[in-house]
């Protein structure tokens, strides 16, 4: 890969850049103190710093928080996978840690699919593009499908009780602390339908490569297919490595800032043998770190349902607003409430 000097003016810029980043953790902490999101402003200032730095302010924040707030020494923990010792946390901690991303051995119930299934066939959803509408929300017609990305509101995925027994579960939450090290929250919900429209891949439904800032610094995120997926309905690929901070791969790419990548660019500086499809079947799970560039794949036939959770270390664990108070609690999830309600605090 070619070298990119930088000039005294751009790396003084650079510098500021990231100066500024750090000033902005400042409001984004006392937000959070107030039960607010990060302000959009104070956001756009650690991505820039994390763009201009390589990720470094984000390490350096990261460190902070795992000493003041760090995570509880691991312990045994059973949910819908299966059952995880502490050793089983930690190997798999250690996976997402080399490559960015571990897939399950074993998948989500067939009912718990069935059941997320037919709640995202039944509930309208925000067509991609029109993102941050609110009203007019459009059914997905899986033979008329009229957009690249059918996404269910956070607040709607949040009262399915299949989705809050993700949420409620013990062991996935386990090992997400163990591999931030941090204690951990639920930052997000997202449900969404991947179609086969139109004649190429769509920026807007994230189909061209890209690494995510949803929670700084740290988080990982939950996939589960909710339908089976092949090479030709739109797998998750992933960049396998491409997580780890202070790449030189990664320090030109990530100098352009919060923008898609061509699929050409990545397999130049990574190699091809890095960019992962996951394919599989109906319950396949997968946890990944999406610091690490990725993108899904634009299906050629048929479509994808995907639901995920977000695990943040964070402080301040997202920049969205809060979706409402969840109206219907199912006993799994009062359950997890009542055990630690801090991890829950965006839904309460």
């Amino acid at each position: 890969m070619a070298s990119h000097s930088r000039s005294p003016v751009r790396r003084a810029k650079d510098l500021a850049l990231e100066f500024l980043g750090g000033a902005a953790v400042i409001p984004a902490l006392i937000n959070y103190l107030r039960d607010r999101p990060i302000p959009h402003k104070a956001w756009m200032a650690l991505l820039r710093a994390h763009c201009v730095g390589n990720g470094r302010l984000s390490d350096m924040l990261d460190g902070t928080i795992r000493v003041l707030r760090p995570a509880q020494a691991p312990t045994d923990a059973t949910g819908l996978l299966g059952h995880f010792t502490a050793a089983d946390q930690r190997r798999i901690a250690d996976a997402i840690a080399r490559d960015g991303f571990y897939v399950f051995d074993r998948r989500m119930p067939e009912v718990l699919c069935a059941e997320i299934e037919a709640f995202a066939l039944r509930t309208p959803a925000m067509i991609d593009g029109e993102m941050e509408q609110t009203t007019d929300l459009v059914s997905y017609e899986p033979q008329n499908p009229k957009g690249h990305l059918y996404k269910i509101r956070e607040q709607d995925s949040a009262e399915c009780d299949a989705i809050q027994s993700l949420m409620a579960d013990q062991a996935l939450l386990a090992i997400a602390e163990t591999y931030l090290g941090t204690k951990t929250v639920v930052g997000g919900i997202d449900t969404w339908w991947s179609t086969a429209y139109g004649n190429g891949p769509s920026d807007t439904a994230a189909q061209a490569y890209h690494f995510d800032f949803d929670a700084p610094p740290r988080w990982l995120k939950l996939f589960v297919y909710v339908t089976p997926v092949n090479p030709e309905n739109g797998p998750h690929t992933y960049v396998k490595g491409s997580h780890r901070r202070g790449l030189s791969a990664n320090k030109e790419l990530l100098s352009r800032g919060y923008v898609r990548i061509p699929d050409k660019e990545i397999e130049n500086a990574f190699g091809p043998e890095s960019c992962l499809e996951l394919t599989g079947e109906r319950g396949t799970t997968f946890i990944a770190d999406t610091r690490g560039f990725h993108k899904g794949k634009h299906p050629r036939s048929g479509h994808r349902l995907i639901s995920q959770l977000i695990y943040c270390s964070a402080l301040f664990n997202n920049h969205a607003p809060r979706p409402p108070k969840l109206k219907n609690v199912s006993p799994a999830l009062q359950a997890a409430m009542k055990k630690a309600a801090s991890v829950y605090s965006r839904y309460r």
